[in-house]
């Protein structure tokens, strides 16, 4: 089932990413997303919100220099996970504008899993040269049916349930206020400082 907000934010996503020249991918939501899609629940609400589906947890990710493990290890945080590799040119351009959503939101406990779909080797080499500010994992299972995968780069949005809010298959500009909004409403009214 698709999430109202979702589809209006993956509409956004397209739309900043067409508009930068750097279009690639598929909508942000399987099959593509209507232009007319209603209007859902208040966003300021994301537990009422329809979503893709459950999270996979047993998912197993490696930190670079750390030991693996499992999402489960996650649970209860929003998770924004972005499935990348060196040699993927829309995977690249997108690191940057991730980097600084998760500075906007460094206020909050949204945790950022930039996973990279290869060996250690190439990716050592790639942050040799080019320094994000970003936890960088590797992927030592592949991506659980669950995730919808269809290509790379794609990103997830999981709420503290285990939901997947969003996913977004192709590059997109991560650094605007709309997707920092969606971000914060599954972040929960204690971190935009609504009662």
């Amino acid at each position: 089932m698709r999430r109202a907000g979702g589809v209006r934010l993956a509409l956004a996503l397209l739309a900043t990413t067409a508009a930068s020249g750097t279009a690639q991918g598929g909508s942000g939501a399987p099959g593509g997303a209507p232009p007319d899609a209603p209007d859902g629940p208040d966003p300021r609400r994301p537990g009422g919100w329809e979503t893709y589906g459950e999270a996979d947890f047993g998912w197993r990710i490696e930190p670079l220099g750390g030991d693996p493990v499992t999402l489960e290890r996650f649970t209860g945080k929003v998770l924004f996970i972005n499935l990348w590799a060196t040699w993927c040119a829309p995977c690249v351009r997108e690191l940057g504008s991730i980097e600084r959503l998760r500075g906007r939101l460094a206020d909050t406990d949204v945790r950022f899993l930039i996973v990279a779909a290869e060996v250690e080797g190439p990716v050592r080499r790639f942050l040799r040269r080019y320094r994000y500010d970003l936890p960088i994992y590797l992927e030592k299972t592949p991506v659980p049916h669950a995730f919808g995968l269809l290509g790379l780069p794609t990103s997830w949005l999981v709420d503290r349930e285990g939901r997947i809010a969003l996913i977004r298959h192709g590059e997109a500009v991560w650094d605007t206020d709309e997707v920092e909004a969606f971000v914060r409403a599954l972040a929960g009214a204690r971190d935009i400082g609504v009662p």
